[in-house]
């Protein structure tokens, strides 16, 4: 039995020195830089030794330097990693553990495009986001912001849809405001965060950013349209009418916009001028799904405007 137990201690201490056959004395250095010869910090060396149990791993410094004591003779394949940069292996040959080595130097390549660790981060977002899992898609997104700061004009833009989608609008105008200061020349934006402001009651708000728009830069009619149908939920029909008139001076055939102007004239008791808008529904797109709707007020127009 002693005989047998002393077999297994062996055997066992066999293994455990085969597994630390890479060990040794020798010293290998150098460091890590980028195509522009600046320093890659915290830079990933990892040391693998076939057939002598792997190896150990480093990380390089803030000045991209790095050292290892303790390394066998070898052919030593050496792997070089850091985020945002290609990797690369080299294979370096220890002959002797007493010998001195030269300095090993890399250069790491910087990926082209996106890493993919964010556009899978994007694409966690973005389908939450699609499924209407608000909160899910909110938390990918500021994931997203901590790990890459940089990201953050994309990604205000989303951040602040989710908000909207969580009913929590003066949230989605902070972060839009964010996104009007990265790229104060996207009117979309200033459209989506005067909508968001007014909708939470930031009246004041939401004309500061309406002040913001040029509308020589803005290209289509939606952005007018969504203000005015803001401007109605408000009870604010004058404004309503303003920006009904801009969406149909970028789009002339606008059912929608006639319709829901003409309903702000009537409010207004504007009858005439109600009237006229519903004609240009009928006029316009008399398919609609306003048309029957425009007939109808017509109808009952009729007399008052006798």
């Amino acid at each position: 039995m002693k005989r047998l137990l002393l077999t297994m201690v062996v055997m066992a201490l066999g293994s455990s020195l085969g597994a630390q056959d890479w060990k040794g004395v020798a010293r290998v250095q150098g460091k890590v830089i980028d195509e522009d010869g600046k320093p890659i910090p915290n830079a990933i060396i990892k040391f693998d030794c076939p057939g002598k149990g792997g190896g150990p791993a480093v990380t390089a410094n803030n000045k991209g330097t790095w050292a290892y004591m303790g390394l066998t003779g070898c052919d030593w394949k050496i792997e070089f990693s850091a985020e945002g940069f290609a990797g690369k292996s080299i294979v370096v040959t220890v002959p002797n553990e007493q010998l001195r080595q030269p300095p090993v130097n890399v250069t790491l390549d910087k990926l082209q495009g996106p890493p993919p660790e964010l556009l899978a981060a994007v694409k966690d977002g973005d389908e939450a986001f699609a499924a209407k899992n608000w909160a899910v898609a909110r938390e990918s997104y500021e994931k997203i912001l901590v790990k890459w700061p940089e990201m953050g004009p994309q990604v205000y833009p989303k951040l602040a849809r989710t908000y909207v989608g969580e009913n929590n609008p003066a949230k989605a105008v902070e972060f839009l405001e964010k996104s009007i200061a990265a790229d104060p020349s996207r009117m979309e934006l200033h459209f989506a965060a005067a909508q968001a402001a007014l909708d939470a009651g930031l009246t004041e708000k939401g004309m500061e950013f309406l002040a913001g728009v040029d509308d020589a830069a803005v290209k289509g009619s939606d952005g007018y349209f969504n203000i005015g149908i803001s401007f109605i939920r408000t009870s604010d029909m004058p404004k309503a009418i303003e920006y009904f008139t801009k969406a149909i001076a970028k789009d002339e055939k606008m059912g929608d916009a006639y319709y829901w102007r003409g309903m702000s004239y009537l409010r207004e008791t504007r009858l005439a001028e109600a009237s006229a808008d519903m004609q240009k529904v009928l006029e316009v797109d008399p398919t609609g799904q306003y048309a029957e709707k425009a007939r109808t007020v017509i109808d009952q127009l009729k007399d008052a405007l006798k």
